[in-house]
């Protein structure tokens, strides 16, 4: 009888690590994070959070101080996914430089094009329009797409 209740018990928690694994949305990253993540605690957890590719840093970086474990390529690739499924949401016609730097991980000078582009042409109405910012990355903020608010 006990071992019929220990499989029981195996086999929810392996329910549920599913029912959390689909939850996520697919993309790099996706099973390092589950890998990592949910071994201490669910994955709701996680899902519920928004933050700055800065902010999952820190997170991520406080999960590893805790015992989580991960190469730093695996580590990377969690914090890459964390900030673009779950991102802190950025109003790009209303964000100040330094927001805009920690929001997207964009250089000091590339948030100032953005701030300058919107002062000189107006409100950003749309991505287009933000890619067309001189001297910014599409290559850094296209995957933040969601993330951004107009």
């Amino acid at each position: 009888m006990k071992l019929f209740g220990l499989a029981g018990i195996v086999l929810i928690a392996f329910a549920v690590t599913l029912s959390a694994q689909a939850n996520l949305p697919e993309g790099k990253g996706r099973s390092e994070l589950v890998a990592m993540c949910n071994t201490c605690h669910g994955l709701e957890s996680v899902t519920q959070m928004h933050e700055s590719k800065k902010g999952w840093e820190r997170v991520v970086n406080d999960m590893l101080g805790r015992g989580a474990q991960g190469t730093d390529e695996q580590v990377e690739s969690v914090v890459t996914y964390l900030a673009v499924n779950f991102g802190k949401p950025v109003n790009v016609n209303q964000a100040a430089s330094k927001e805009l730097q920690e929001a997207f991980s964009i250089s000091p000078k590339e948030a100032d094009a953005i701030v300058k582009y919107r002062e000189d042409n107006g409100v950003y109405k749309e991505l287009a329009d933000l890619l067309k910012v001189p001297g910014l990355s599409a290559e850094k903020i296209q995957p933040l797409s969601q993330n951004i608010v107009f």
